[in-house]
């Protein structure tokens, strides 16, 4: 069984996965933004054509970074799950 402690530093984990993921996160809104930006500076379709296909991808990597983030919280809600029924029982 597991105690307080371990709760805790399996809690401070999940915290740490989070901030890595969010910091992830930061680079494709970043390139996103910029692309974007550009495109409505450059003003031509060409630049517009080429800021939403790269938009695309960069959202499907924000996407990936949210469902890795689930994951993390979906583990540390299963795992407090687990653990509060083997403290009652």
């Amino acid at each position: 069984m597991c105690d307080a402690g371990c709760v805790c530093e399996r809690r401070e984990d999940g915290m740490q996965q989070i901030d890595r993921l969010l910091h992830d996160l930061c680079q494709p809104l970043t390139t996103l933004r910029c692309r974007l930006e550009l495109a409505g500076l450059i003003g031509t379709m060409q630049a517009y054509r080429e800021a939403v296909e790269l938009g695309l991808a960069e959202c499907v990597r924000l996407v990936e970074g949210v469902e890795s983030m689930r994951e993390v919280v979906g583990a540390a809600k299963g795992y407090e799950e687990r653990t509060k029924l083997e403290a009652c029982g």
